[in-house]
């Protein structure tokens, strides 16, 4: 039998921590790049597969790794795990196209739900749980330095070399980590009373039940709508799945999720409130903020992600010391209630977010709901780890991670249609007027649309539509486009001004009838013969310079002769007809260059006028989320305060007595 030294526990650690820091960055990192890979591999339409299919490859997995590590060990689950992701890691840089990077990214996840499945496991092996939580308070920590070091990271990188760099750079991470766990990280090897047996049907048939149901989630309300055939096909067939797991896991030797974890309280109340608080509130709310940042508060997409930082830190800072407490006291219930209670107060106070809320005033709310956030993450896995025999400590840790990712998933869906739902009917109410119809119904946004922060797209938008109107105007008064004309004749956005110019046949109509109305006047005066109404024309600026200089040049004997004043009217409407075209031609352009800054005055101002409207209409949404944000976290309390408290064992799990030597 052999004992780990207090070394190789430290190194172990260690190794653990870096490998999880690896898992956790990569889910950060990889956002900043985004607009770059889009633009080099030209794949907008895999945009959320890029991240969808990473999740549900780590989502499935997590539960069939954590029941192999209870039978081959923990040591061979991790180093698999660790490898599979970098080779993944180095498949992705290596990406020629999206379709490439979608399957490269989903081998990544085949190989971080190795490494989030066996860590934590692998600290319930070497610590008891009287001690643990302050070592599982430093993984909750892993997870909050990673998103503030990952997107600044990933900036980085990709500014300065390439967007390939965001996946090379976990190779010198991953091999730190391997090293740690290869030379100091005993194998924790079970012993095991008859021949290992895998199950190889439990774990198809828990694939064929989840994916489906996390492709429905995660493409729910986004590429398809939540009633279409896809959707409940997908829900249909995980539904069978998931039937059919169970059927198969009743009758397995060594299940893969051992059915008899769900008549133990403690581990069924305190998943289930660990889903709520750490899943379905945690990710399904928060994970919106920095597009209020953006969209609301009015920083640079670039800069959002760092402004979730005080809530990273407040994460870090309650995981940290909460786990600290929970050793010395030896009690965990009363921590958990408080973390929950501050949870809610945050809530309530981002419940009353209003548009012209600061960046300060965001960020004492978002240290105050990580603070109370935190302790989620470390004490309901050590409740969970403390009330379960240690040899089914993988299928119960694994399980429990497994529980809080569908919760994050199911969370980001409903919160994410929530979201798009609320922003969809509050906004045409806040829209000006002339938009509210047309305005509104071209303006859906997405939860991934939303999620890039571009705000500038709305402006870019409107120049855009103003710039299609431009030219259906300067096709119809140009050319007289039969098409053009009516299109603009029905257009309510349009000043009656403008419609008028198309009016009955347009400018070149009202040139003819004004140089008529001067030939007509023309006319009368000369046929009057009297050279005082001939001096009248003459002074008449709205007529063309020469033909008001050779009007001045008539001889007042030529007004005398009706024959010499017929042949004087014959040369001036030869004259303005001549210069008809010309003064269309002028006359359309100058009309053109008022409506061109008409309209880009016109698209300033509602551009304006809609980036107030969408700041309105989305903290009417956000806050609504947070609304019901408020009965997830009431329900997450419930289940919390009928858990039981366990006192915490001061013996490490079942497996260390078996442990073998680092090298084995």
């Amino acid at each position: 039998m052999y004992t780990i030294t207090q070394r190789e526990r430290v190194f172990t650690l260690a190794g653990l921590l870096v490998a999880l820091f690896l898992g956790a960055l990569d889910q950060t990192i990889v956002a900043t790049a985004m607009p770059k890979i889009l633009q080099d591999l030209n794949g907008l339409s895999l945009y959320t597969w890029v991240v969808t299919g990473y999740l549900l490859a780590s989502t499935a997995m997590i539960p069939i790794y954590g029941k192999l590590s209870d039978l081959v060990g923990r040591k061979a689950i991790v180093l698999v795990g660790i490898g599979i992701f970098l080779i993944g890691s180095v498949l992705s840089g290596q990406a020629r196209s999206m379709t490439e990077l979608v399957a490269f990214r989903a081998i990544q996840g085949l190989g971080s739900a190795g490494i989030f499945s066996t860590a934590f496991t692998v600290v319930a092996d070497i610590f008891p749980p009287a001690e643990r939580g302050k070592y599982q308070g430093l993984f909750g920590a892993v997870w909050g330095i990673s998103s503030v070091v990952g997107p600044w990271l990933g900036g980085l990188l990709t500014d300065n070399l390439s967007w390939r760099w965001v996946f090379y750079v976990n190779l010198p991470i991953g091999l730190i980590a391997i090293v740690f766990i290869v030379t100091q990280m005993p194998a924790l090897k079970p012993k095991l009373e008859k021949a290992v047996r895998i199950d190889w049907w439990g774990s198809l048939t828990l694939l064929l039940g989840i994916v489906p149901i996390l492709l429905a989630l995660s493409l729910g309300g986004n590429e398809y709508a939540w009633g279409s055939w896809e959707i409940l096909g997908l829900f249909g067939i995980g539904a069978a799945g998931v039937a059919l797991f169970i059927l198969v896991e009743s009758r397995a030797a060594e299940p893969i999720l051992p059915f008899d974890l769900f008549r133990n309280r403690t581990y069924v109340l305190g998943n289930a409130s660990a889903m709520l608080i750490a899943g379905v509130a945690f990710f399904g709310a928060i994970i919106f903020l920095p597009i209020f940042m953006v969209m609301v508060v009015g920083v640079s997409a670039s800069q959002a992600g760092l402004t979730i930082t005080p809530l990273t830190l407040g994460v870090v800072a309650s995981s940290v010391i909460s786990g600290q407490i929970v050793s010395r006291v030896k009690k965990y219930k009363v921590l958990m209630l408080i973390g929950i209670a501050i949870v809610f107060v945050g809530y309530l106070l981002m419940h009353a977010l209003t548009t012209s809320v600061t960046q300060g005033g965001m960020t004492w709310r978002m240290i105050l709901l990580g603070l109370g956030i935190g302790p989620a993450l470390p004490i309901f896995t050590l409740a969970v780890q403390n009330s379960v025999d240690p040899r089914e400590m993988g299928a119960a840790t694994s399980s429990s991670q497994f529980f809080r990712q569908i919760g994050s998933t199911l969370g980001i869906a409903v919160f994410g249609t929530l979201l798009t739902t609320t922003l969809a009917t509050q906004l045409p109410k806040y829209l000006p007027p002339a938009m509210q119809q047309t305005g509104a119904s071209t303006m859906k946004l997405s939860a991934g649309e939303l999620q890039s922060g571009n705000i500038g797209a709305v402006g870019s938008g409107i120049k855009k539509a103003m710039d299609e109107t431009y030219a259906t105007i300067e096709r119809a008064l140009t050319t007289g486009d039969p098409a053009a004309i009516k299109s603009l004749a029905n257009d309510e956005r349009l000043p009656a001004e403008m419609k008028g110019m198309l009016a009955g046949g347009g400018i070149a109509a009202q040139v003819k009838a004004g140089l008529d109305e001067q030939y007509a006047a023309i006319e009368a005066a000369l046929k009057t013969g009297k050279p005082a109404a001939l001096k009248a024309i003459v002074e008449d600026q709205r007529l063309p310079a020469p033909l008001r200089e050779r009007l001045g040049q008539i001889p007042p004997a030529s007004l005398a002769s009706p024959r010499g004043v017929d042949q004087i009217l014959a040369g001036v409407r030869q004259g303005l007809d001549a210069q008809q075209p010309a003064i269309v031609a002028q006359a359309t352009q100058a009309a053109l260059s008022r409506i061109r800054t008409a309209l880009d005055e016109q698209a300033t101002k509602l551009t304006a006028d809609v980036t107030m409207a969408l700041k309105k209409a989305f903290t009417d949404a956000i806050t609504k989320l947070f609304f019901w944000g408020l009965f997830v976290i009431g329900a997450g309390f419930l289940l919390t305060l009928f858990l039981p408290e366990l006192a915490l064992r001061d013996k490490a799990g079942a497996t260390v007595g078996e442990a073998s030597p680092a090298g084995a």
